[in-house]
């Protein structure tokens, strides 16, 4: 025969377990679920001086490219000639990847990361701010194997001081 005090203990660890589960269930967001390929993969990571100096994107706001071809590469990089990191692109095996991001301090150093998710890509760009530098914003960009001309990219920006 079960006692009141056996009972009370009984409806607090079913009490208790009904809680862990609405936890978890509750505390699981979508972005846990994504599943990244293993194949994305950075060629080369782009001199942010050769963005800022050559390019017709400004830093003052979020933005985003993707190249696939020399005329695409052309149209946003209005300086000619091209930097020499930009000259000798084959297309056929890779795409160029960059945008900008206007920031309210300076900025120390970026880290890059692309993965594959899918059914696009996403871009993880990390800034790494720092007051003794001069807020101007950032200009950033990579070169990845080729992605398709239609492939969504999708851009986060990590802030860390």
């Amino acid at each position: 025969m079960l006692l009141p005090q056996n009972i009370r203990q009984m409806k607090l660890k079913l009490l208790f377990i009904a809680l862990l589960l609405c936890m978890g269930i509750v505390g699981c967001e979508e972005e846990d679920n994504k599943v990244i390929l293993p194949n994305s993969k950075i060629i080369k990571v782009l001199p942010q001086k050769i963005l800022s100096e050559a390019s017709g994107i400004y830093s003052k706001k979020q933005e985003i490219f993707i190249i696939n071809s020399m005329k695409e590469l052309k149209s946003i990089f209005q300086k000619n000639p091209l930097p020499k990191d930009l000259t000798n692109i084959d297309f056929n095996k890779n795409t160029i990847i960059v945008g900008s991001y206007g920031t309210t301090r300076g900025v120390h150093k970026l880290e890059h990361e692309f993965n594959k998710l899918e059914d696009k890509y996403e871009y993880i760009l990390t800034i790494f701010q720092d007051l003794t530098f001069v807020a101007e914003g950032v200009n950033f960009g990579i070169i990845v194997e080729k992605t398709p001309s239609n492939s969504e990219v999708i851009l986060k920006v990590n802030l860390k001081f």
